[in-house]
């Protein structure tokens, strides 16, 4: 039986003009009802993160910063994880690497510098990877995220898991790009949502992943509604 699902936000609760689908709330407060934990799992920083959690109704704890911080119940009782000395430094580094770079001007960080999805991706993965491999850039499709290596929404589910005393196979996650790989990767449940552009290679080696038929919402309803007629819902 799952007793922990974890939801991405951008591209899975919303839809593609950023608003947040009512009806996959409501299908998400159906599994809390029936006793599921249910806890958001984004890129957000920890104070969006947080107060959308509290207004869903889901904000018993709650994953941010693509794994770079737990909150339990208020916005400052964390757990934290990384350094953002090395998201700094990588961007220090980046600045003067690639021209135009720039910080997205959104909410304050306790991991993560934000990034305009402006330049070659690439191109910074290899500057990393050769001159700072302490830290690494992922895109989870809405901006490009700078942190620390070995910080992913992967330690953070298995520390959520380990402190809930549950098995992977108790565990299910829903998400729609390349940073919610490792999470899937400690879930026994898992769905890539469909939006179209995906590569296919993203998610080789995060376990037992299916690829929903839809996107957005419809690929969160998808993926509840899959669980609950393969009788892993209470």
């Amino acid at each position: 039986m799952i007793k922990l699902l974890l939801a991405d936000i951008d591209g899975t609760l919303t839809e593609q003009n950023g608003l947040i689908s009512l009806d996959a709330v409501r299908a998400l407060r159906e599994l809390r009802r029936r006793g599921v934990h249910v806890a958001l799992s984004t890129g957000r920083s920890v104070f969006e993160a947080y107060t959308l959690s509290k207004f869903l109704g889901f904000s018993e704890f709650g994953i941010s910063e693509n794994g770079g911080v737990i909150f339990y119940k208020e916005p400052l009782n964390v757990k934290v994880f990384g350094d953002l000395g090395d998201a700094l430094q990588a961007f220090d580094l980046l600045a003067k690497e690639i021209p135009g770079i720039k910080v997205s001007q959104r909410f304050p960080r306790l991991t993560e510098v934000l990034l305009e999805r402006n330049f070659d991706i690439s191109l910074a993965k290899r500057i990393l990877e050769e001159k700072y491999p302490r830290a690494k850039i992922l895109d989870s499709g809405v901006m490009y995220h700078l942190s620390s290596v070995g910080i992913n929404k992967g330690v953070a589910t298995r520390y959520l898991r380990e402190s809930l005393g549950l098995k992977p196979e108790e565990v299910a996650s829903v998400g729609d790009s390349e940073v919610d790989v490792p999470m899937f990767a400690e879930s026994g449940y898992s769905f890539m949502i469909n939006n179209g552009f995906l590569d296919q290679n993203a998610i080789k080696g995060a376990g037992n992943v299916k690829l929903t038929p839809y996107s957005g919402p419809g690929g969160l309803m998808y993926s509840l509604e899959w669980l609950i007629e393969n009788g892993l819902v209470p």
